[in-house]
């Protein structure tokens, strides 16, 4: 009898919450085979990261037992697993900005020669995986110079170069075009049929339909269901996932936008990035009220810099802001959001959360001085506390108690908070960056609902993503950032995820200087 190439059995993780003890994982069974494409599925707090990162050694288990093919192992830290032939690529990428791909690659295993760094053997073993896998990477660019696929690409090829047979990816196409998610599904397809496993964390589910051998859904911290792919389509694996119906069709366009009062415009908007480089060249666009305006582009092509510079988070350095026909340009942000313009950031630790403040303080930023939480001179806490469970209960935010520091809180329920509060203080305008990113389906159904009421409600929303099906769904207008420029613009019904994934990878846009 062939033996699986992971097996898991009775998993119990628990964390000391402030009031009970959180079971992330209990008594959590996971089986799978060698050479299998599996594919973990579930809501924000289901434990499907608990679970990997206990695998990889990231976490002690309290209880239960791993096996590696047939073999019983205790997998107490990541070089453990790494020892054992597992790989982990987390959402964040761990690569050295200033170092090459290849440097990047051997860091840690670096062959020498001489005592020297043997760069012509970091060259040969780097393009070996590369072209073994069409992966399409260059040893000697940097980092800092590499496109997000890339650098994409290169976690898998350092987890291959350390000997990883098993590997774990955590929602690995979050940032990715369509066309780098098929380059990176081929190398992945390509490695299982070799013989390597691979598990992948994703909320997309018509990845999950494309790519995966067999299926493990949890809920609530157990395994509801493992399936073969011919078992399923995306209505049933979301109901299996949530416990509930939903409605996965395109939301209701809204129509006749140009005819309504412009609510935000930017004229010829430029700014600059962290390290003083253009980052906004030159856009400028208007967003009328009743609207979902949607600009889709890959990470670092000035997208997140356009967001900041308009909600006063990032210096203007040409050009203008208008509000209602008033310019805001460089106004500061206290002043911004008081017109009614609500932000949700794309970096919710960053700038979207006080880390180390309570939920409910988080909760209630920039709405603690109005009816009806407070006024300029108190805060109604019987009010607060309501509202808080409202905002809870109506977006389901799992978390033990409203006063633990947002901190201890998942980063799907850190999201779904900043995401709460953000529409709640919205009054004329929201800027969206990546609504849901990390958040699981029910909740992102629950948040596009929100935002089409307020789109409804005669409200101009700006809506950033990475994410094209989000954009398709939501969008009534898409334009699309290449290299800090509009490289072009579309309609959801005249368009596909292909051409816009084109646009966002430069095709027949302005070139990069």
């Amino acid at each position: 009898m062939i033996q699986p190439a992971i097996e898991m059995r009775h998993i119990t993780k628990t964390f000391p919450g402030l009031y009970r003890t959180i079971v992330a994982n209990r008594q959590v069974d996971l089986t799978v085979q060698e050479g299998e494409f599996h594919v973990i599925v579930g809501e924000n707090g289901a434990g499907k990261s608990t679970l990997m990162n206990v695998l990889y050694g990231l976490l002690p288990p309290d209880e239960g037992q791993i096996f590696l093919y047939g073999q019983p192992v205790s997998i107490t830290s990541p070089k453990v697993a790494i020892d054992l032939g597992i790989g982990m690529i987390h959402q964040h990428f761990m690569l050295v900005p200033s170092f090459t791909v290849g440097e990047n690659v051997v860091l840690g295993h670096e062959p020498t020669r001489a005592a020297l760094l043997d760069q012509k053997a970091i060259r040969a073993q780097v393009q070996a995986i590369s072209e073994d896998l069409k992966l399409d990477v260059d040893p000697d660019a940097l980092i800092l110079d590499s496109s997000v696929g890339v650098q994409q690409r290169v976690e898998i090829i350092k987890a291959l170069y350390r000997g990883a047979k098993v590997l774990i990816l955590d929602e690995p196409t979050a940032v990715l075009t369509p066309q780098e998610t098929d380059v990176l599904f081929a190398a992945l397809k390509k490695l299982c049929a070799s013989g390597s496993t691979v598990i992948m964390i994703t909320h997309k589910l018509p990845e999950v339909m494309a790519i995966a051998d067999r299926v493990t859904v949890m809920r609530d911290g157990e395994v509801v269901g493992s399936f073969e792919r011919s078992e399923l389509n995306e209505r049933i694996l979301a109901e299996t996932m949530t416990g509930r119906d939903l409605s996965l069709g395109r939301l209701p366009r809204a129509a006749n936008q140009k005819e309504r009062p412009v609510v935000l415009e930017t004229v010829d908007l430029q700014c600059s990035d962290d390290r003083g480089l253009p980052a906004a060249r030159g856009v400028s666009f208007r967003l009328y009220e009743g609207e979902i305006l949607a600009i889709a582009g890959v990470a670092h092509n000035g997208q997140e810099e356009l967001a900041e510079a308009i909600a006063g988070q990032r210096q203007v350095t040409a050009g203008k802001v208008m509000f209602q026909g008033h310019e805001i340009t460089n106004l500061p942000v206290r002043e911004i959001r008081c017109l009614g313009i609500g932000h949700i950031s794309d970096d919710r630790y960053g700038e979207g959360c006080a880390r180390q403040a309570s939920v409910t303080k988080n909760m209630i930023m920039a709405a603690h001085n109005r009816p009806p939480l407070g006024n300029w001179f108190s805060i109604n806490m019987k009010a607060v506390k309501t509202w808080t469970r409202e905002q809870i209960e109506r977006y389901d935010i799992r978390l033990d108690h409203p006063d633990i520091p947002i901190l201890s809180l998942s980063g799907g329920n850190v999201q779904k908070v900043i995401v709460a509060r953000e529409i709640s203080i919205t009054t004329h305008c929201l800027i969206a960056e990546q609504p849901s990113r990390g958040i699981d389906i029910g909740a992102t159904e629950a948040i596009y609902e929100r935002i089409r009421d307020l789109r409804d409600a005669g409200m101009g929303i700006l809506l950033i993503s990475m994410d094209l099906p989000e954009v398709m769904r939501l969008a009534d207008r898409i334009l699309v950032m290449f290299n800090g420029r509009i490289a072009g613009e579309r309609r959801p019904e005249e368009t596909s995820q292909r051409d816009l994934g084109l646009l966002m990878a430069g095709v027949g846009s302005p070139s990069r200087e």
